[in-house]
């Protein structure tokens, strides 16, 4: 399953670069450099959470992303004007996130861990080449103005496509295989839009400033750390 992992990897990287090269011939040079940078680290945060996932690491993957996750939750709090009740709501939804997504990285059979991560970074990449190139129609124009209604049609079309296809290499319940790969893609765009709807609560652009391109931990892995609890609560007993 990791070699085919690695070989949908180059294939779906390889469409994001002649979109961002399609896209790119409309758009000034800071537009073109800004996304080639984005995509480098992209490929760059993929490749490092498959690694940590094929060699056993991901119990400290987890440690590390949720971490700093709560951090940035909390730095974006701090100087906002957001009441402590609203900072402590928002705590004990991530704690019960992040004990959900601990537990998954500790307790799930590292190829269903990759199956959930196939999936997420799929329905995030497709959602976005597919919202770029096609994207009209905003979905949550209030939380995300950049997500559009072509852009999440097209991230949960690939992200299940991939995710049907990645289960031949799974041992799970047959009634399972047809509905979990919808279960993921919806645990990603719920993530992805809570994540969105925090920065907007705390008038924040972006988390931090720790990967380059992106807006925080939280901005590239908030779908792959609630799918990952969402997958978890719903299907560590099947």
């Amino acid at each position: 399953m990791f070699w085919t992992l690695f070989y949908l990897i180059i294939i779906f990287f390889a469409i994001g670069g002649l979109a961002i090269v399609r896209l790119n011939k409309r758009s000034d040079a800071e537009q073109q450099k800004a996304r080639w940078i984005k995509y480098v680290f992209y490929l760059l945060t993929v490749s490092i959470t498959v690694c940590c996932i094929q060699f056993g690491l991901m119990r400290y993957l987890a440690i590390v992303l949720l971490a700093i996750g709560a951090y940035e939750i909390y730095n974006g709090w701090f100087p906002s004007s957001k009441g402590t009740m609203f900072f402590i709501t928002v705590c004990i939804a991530y704690l019960a996130i992040a004990f959900g997504f601990y537990k998954f990285s500790t307790q799930v059979a590292s190829d269903r861990i990759l199956y959930v991560y196939t999936i997420v970074f799929t329905f995030d990449g497709f959602a976005q080449i597919s919202g770029q190139l096609f994207g009209r129609k905003k979905i949550l124009p209030k939380i995300s103005p950049d997500k559009t209604v072509a852009g999440v049609i097209g991230g949960y079309l690939m992200g299940s496509v991939t995710g049907l296809f990645v289960m031949q290499w799974l041992d799970m319940p047959e009634g399972v295989q047809w509905w979990s790969p919808l279960l993921v893609c919806t645990g990603a765009f719920v993530g992805d839009a809570l994540a969105s709807w925090y920065k907007r609560q705390c008038t924040l652009k972006d988390y931090s400033n720790l990967i380059p391109g992106h807006g925080g931990i939280l901005d590239r892995f908030d779908s792959y750390i609630f799918a990952g609890a969402f997958f978890c609560f719903t299907t560590l007993q099947l």
